[in-house]
């Protein structure tokens, strides 16, 4: 989220786990549903990865636990989008809810102190396919458990714990997504890019990256533009809709691309490039994303 909707500073998702309700006589009325919420992941602001909590992190959460968290129930019991102001940070609480009409996950943003970064509309819309995707994978998992067979997508998933394999394949969902544009995105859309005698800063910075992550130029050549130029075209289209970060011949050093992109955001690059550069941004975004939850093993 960090990347994809600039002003994100981190990210909960907490589990959604009934109360048993236990009538104490037979006249009693049919009790209200009530629910608990347990942290499972949470995006860590410093590095950007997916942690997985344990231990006392995992504890469950009630209303009565603590008023500032009245959000995250609200949205719950409204099965709707709650704006709050919590802990002197802005949040945006969402209900992932499940096939069944019941409840799955609570997501809880937290925009940080400026209110400047409050999520528009338009933020929240992206949010929320991210979200499907989410509901997704929770159906393919929620699969293997009850057939008791896991079926491993890949090497990087079998180490991993269930919590890690749920974000793996998330990213990977979200990866694959994008991939599919690229290979439908007309190859002249990259003439602009093309075109430059020496392109502006940002849009430098995208290709650059891009080549040093697929392999085609070294780092000594990164600053020839009019080499790196003559591989922007279709086959480039293709072997970035063809790559697999998870695949044993891939060895991308996560470190010198986030050096490069130097904080570099998905506003900046909206604002500073084109749309197919745009594209290409997301597409490191994704790719790293993907790495960085794999590497947790």
């Amino acid at each position: 989220y960090q990347r994809r909707v600039r002003g994100v500073v981190t990210c909960t998702c907490y589990v959604v786990e009934p109360i048993p309700h236990v009538p104490s006589g037979p006249q009693e009325p049919e009790a209200a549903e009530e629910w608990v919420l347990r942290p499972i992941l949470v995006l860590n602001p410093k590095t950007a990865c997916v942690d997985s909590l344990a231990g006392s992190q995992r504890a469950i959460i009630k209303r009565s636990d603590s008023s500032f968290r009245d959000y995250l129930f609200d949205c719950l019991e409204k099965r709707e989008d709650i704006q709050n102001r919590a802990y002197g940070t802005d949040h945006l609480a969402s209900c992932i809810v499940g096939e069944d009409s019941l409840p799955l996950f609570v997501m809880d943003l937290d925009t940080g102190k400026d209110k400047a970064n409050i999520l528009k509309p338009v933020q929240v819309r992206s949010i929320k396919s991210l979200y499907s995707k989410v509901t997704s994978v929770f159906y393919e998992l929620l699969d293997e458990y009850t057939t008791d067979e896991k079926k491993y997508e890949n090497d990087w998933e079998e180490p991993l714990p269930d919590d890690l394999r749920f974000a793996l394949r998330f990213e990977k969902r979200v990866l694959e997504d994008l991939k599919k544009k690229m290979s439908s995105m007309d190859v002249n859309a990259l003439s602009e890019i093309k075109s430059y005698i020496e392109p502006p800063p940002i849009i430098a910075t995208v290709i650059q990256v891009v080549m040093l992550m697929l392999g085609i130029c070294g780092e000594a050549d990164l600053h020839e533009w009019t080499k790196i130029k003559t591989f922007i075209n279709g086959e480039l289209l293709k072997k970035l809709a063809r790559f697999d970060p998870l695949s044993k011949d891939q060895n991308i050093d996560i470190h010198k691309v986030n050096d490069r992109l130097k904080g570099l955001s998905a506003t900046d690059v909206k604002k500073g490039g084109s749309m197919p550069t745009y594209l290409l941004y997301q597409w490191i975004v994704d790719v790293i994303s993907v790495l960085r939850v794999g590497e947790s093993r």
